[in-house]
């Protein structure tokens, strides 16, 4: 069930160690809160990495904004060759082409069921459309942490690579139609 309220209350911003507190937040998968907690901030005072995050206003009393969820992005390229072939004639005689990697989402538990991941792969997809108005991307690439996940994803329009998986994979160009049919026009992602 959404929870607009809820939703109308995130704010999204770029993770920042001083003014977010990470050490509380659990989605439940170790490997997405260790991705949080130990090495986002790292990954984006080298350039590698940009998270964003989804937090409520602290508390009275509270220092730090709460995170409920978040995701990270990071430029990539994928070898054509990896591409099954009908993608190969499309992309043309490249050896690479260039993508953006969503290397992690994750929600808070407490607040998963509440439409913040849907709300978070909205906003990480437009992003990734604004990244590639910058500076060109064919597609969008993740690797989903398990079958439930993946299957979620393929509902979303993402592709298994196929000898790779769990690599996934979408097209910029059905991104940019997904978001054309959803969006309102005067959305804009900062």
């Amino acid at each position: 069930m959404i929870d607009r309220a809820l939703l109308g209350r995130l704010r999204i911003e770029p993770l920042d160690r001083k003014k977010h507190g990470r050490a509380a937040f659990s989605s439940g998968v170790a490997r997405v809160d260790n991705f949080l907690k130990t090495n986002a901030a790292g990954l984006q005072d080298t350039d590698s990495t940009r998270c964003v995050v989804a937090c409520l206003d602290p508390s009275e009393g509270q220092a730090e904004a709460e995170i409920v969820g978040f995701y990270a992005l990071n430029n990539h390229s994928i070898d054509t060759k990896t591409l099954p072939e009908p993608l190969q004639k499309k992309v043309g005689k490249y050896p690479t082409v260039p993508a953006v990697y969503l290397s992690v989402v994750g929600v808070h538990q407490g607040y998963q069921g509440n439409g913040i991941g849907s709300f978070l792969m909205g906003h990480a997809l437009r992003r990734c459309v604004a990244i590639a108005d910058l500076s060109g991307s064919t597609f969008v690439v993740l690797d989903a942490l398990n079958e439930d996940a993946a299957r979620l994803y393929r509902r979303l329009g993402f592709e298994d690579l196929p000898g790779h998986e769990p690599r996934m994979l979408i097209s910029m160009k059905v991104v940019r139609t997904a978001i054309a049919r959803t969006a309102p026009p005067a959305a804009q992602i900062a």
